[in-house]
């Protein structure tokens, strides 16, 4: 039998703007969440993917999550080269401070 290993994510920061990072102490995940009404989620290190990672705050518990694989998991070099001037740009702290894309 194959058990999933269980990892527990652990809130890090929670920046002015409402903003939280979480990290996982085990494999390394990272990952920035704003909550509703404007849910974003912008994963910073992957960990370990095979991990089924669980964690809460407050008395809320997120657990698992069902993941399916897909073939080709490598970004094309000019989508990812985008996504990191981005979050280069990107000041959590002062979400006013977003610029809008290049056109």
């Amino acid at each position: 039998m194959n058990e999933q290993q269980k990892h527990e994510m652990v809130l890090e920061t929670t920046h002015p703007s409402g903003a939280e990072e979480w990290y996982c102490p085990i494999c390394g995940r990272r990952f920035m969440l704003s909550w509703p009404p404007e849910y974003k989620k912008i994963i910073l290190n992957v960990g370990d993917e095979r991990a089924s990672h669980t964690g809460g705050k407050g008395g809320l518990s997120i657990g698992e999550f069902q993941t399916i694989e897909k073939e080709d998991l490598e970004l094309p070099d000019q989508i990812r080269s985008s996504i990191e001037k981005i979050l280069k740009d990107l000041d959590f702290d002062d979400p006013s401070s977003e610029s809008p894309p290049d056109s």
